[in-house]
């Protein structure tokens, strides 16, 4: 099973498109359990994250410090990070545990992003993400990422590895 962490920096209202492409996972019994870590909710936004099931938590930091804080709150050996907005679609559930499977083991600290594309641009989005992360600032690429639960716990930054798996994640953000 996987835990998923969403690092909210904001008041996102694509949070809600988030929590209800995960409830198939849920009833599934892909993921565990889901925590949402913001600065600033507001009362709806607290509404939808108790409404899914999730546990929120008023964290204030950078983005990397919300996730952290999520790690040391979720139950599986493996998370999946989302930021709200990302949506994924297809049957993300089956890759996302294929995936996880093939891992000798959660210490390991593997990364990937979540539906890397082929072709040139996978190859320069894991050149910026693995040896010049100030480039990107972030460690997702923008299509979010599974990572050890232990690795995210200790605030440490490894190396991703781009792998492709069938799901597609539909960018639903605002603004």
């Amino acid at each position: 099973m996987i835990s998923v962490i969403i690092p909210a920096l904001s008041d996102e209202p694509a949070l809600i498109e988030t929590l209800a492409a995960l409830v198939e996972g849920v009833a599934e019994g892909v993921l565990r359990d889901c925590v949402v870590v913001s600065a600033h909710p507001s009362e709806l936004f607290e509404q939808c994250a108790d409404a899914a099931g999730c546990t929120l938590v008023v964290e204030s930091g950078t983005r990397a410090a919300l996730v952290q804080k999520g790690a040391l709150l979720v139950r599986s050996d493996w998370s999946l990070v989302l930021t709200p907005g990302l949506v994924p679609s297809g049957d993300w559930r089956t890759g996302l545990t294929d995936w996880v499977s093939d891992r000798p083991s959660a210490d390991e600290g593997a990364f990937i992003p979540f539906h890397a594309k082929r072709g040139l641009r996978a190859v320069l989005v894991a050149w910026a993400v693995n040896a010049k992360p100030s480039v990107t600032g972030r460690v997702d690429a923008l299509h979010g990422f599974v990572a050890s639960t232990s690795v995210l716990r200790e605030g440490l930054s490894p190396r991703l590895t781009m792998t492709r798996i069938d799901a597609r994640m539909m960018d639903r953000r605002v603004g």
